[in-house]
């Protein structure tokens, strides 16, 4: 049986900055995923995401075992699934369309999370919403998408807005069971996320299978896999959902908006890649955007 999470703050009082670390180093973790997937020389996309989510639950596994978790209710949680199909999801998306426009798309997560809250009675803060808009705004500025379009692009935009609803979803509801006092166990339901998307990996991957994952024959590659699977996807995974037990949707959703940040800032630092100048604005706007979602009280109230 889950164990509980300790509950979430009362309403009117400060963001927990335990909780606030954790939203935080979600997206600081993700940032590096444009990194490893780079030194893995092009592999397929979906070759990627199975061996990520596999290597994530392998390592979680024990953790989850040695502290008397079930694995079970996990496995069958709509939580866990909810958030390995945001992996699927992600990956087709990047696979059919420009990253930055995926990540545009993507990051629409915050908005989506107010409406979310709004469906079930609860209105956001204002000064949350405003800074959320203005986060996003931000990263337009700063990511600027390219011009065109074509079936291919559309689709990939289609799925990435799925990908958008999945992490939306995932922090409100499992803030949703945290105020309602159920128990929940962010570790085992990443674990479960890992696992359900594993397996819905290899069923897309279909009779592919046998062919694929040559990337294991190099050491090197092996390595850089790793690290996408324990730095970048168990690591984030686990610390969106501690976030979104003790933070409200549109503040776990909107820190997750420096994801691009911190992506242009390793890239640039590891790969030599980095963002034009004229990019710096869109950045900081984005940054003012969080801070004003930061700094709001984490009220929020239901229509009577």
């Amino acid at each position: 049986m889950d164990r509980p999470v300790r509950p979430p703050p009362a309403a009117g009082q400060s963001l927990d900055p335990l909780a606030v670390a954790a939203g935080l180093a979600a997206p600081l973790t993700w940032g590096l995923t444009g990194v490893f997937v780079r030194l893995l020389h092009g592999t397929p996309t979906l070759e990627i995401v199975a061996g990520r989510l596999l290597i994530a639950a392998l390592v979680l596994l024990p953790w989850v075992l040695l502290r008397n978790r079930t694995l079970v209710p996990a496995l069958l949680s709509p939580l866990a699934a909810t958030m390995g199909a945001y992996y699927i999801l992600a990956t087709e998306a990047f696979s059919r369309a420009p990253v930055v426009e995926v990540t545009l798309v993507v990051s629409s997560a915050p908005v989506i999370a107010v409406a979310l809250e709004r469906l079930r009675g609860v209105r956001p803060v204002r000064q949350q919403a405003i800074g959320a808009v203005l986060a996003v705004v931000g990263l337009i500025l700063f990511l600027r998408p390219g011009s065109g379009f074509g079936a291919q692009r559309a689709l990939g935009h289609l799925f990435a807005f799925g990908a958008a609803i999945a992490s939306a979803a995932y922090a409100v509801w499992l803030r949703a069971r945290a105020q309602a006092r159920v128990p929940t166990d962010p570790l085992a339901l990443t674990l479960g996320a890992c696992a359900l998307g594993t397996a819905a990996s290899l069923v897309l991957l279909g009779p592919e299978i046998g062919t694929s994952f040559a990337i294991l024959r190099s050491p090197r590659d092996l390595t850089n896999l790793a690290l996408l699977g324990i730095v970048s996807t168990a690591v984030p995974t686990l610390a969106f959902g501690i976030a979104s037990v003790r933070l409200p949707p549109v503040v776990t959703t909107s820190l997750g908006l420096t994801t691009p940040l911190f992506a242009a800032m390793f890239a640039g630092a590891l790969l030599g890649e980095w963002p034009a100048f004229a990019a710096l604005p869109g950045a900081l706007l984005a940054i003012a955007g969080v801070t004003v979602v930061l700094r709001s009280p984490s009220r929020a109230s239901r229509h009577s």
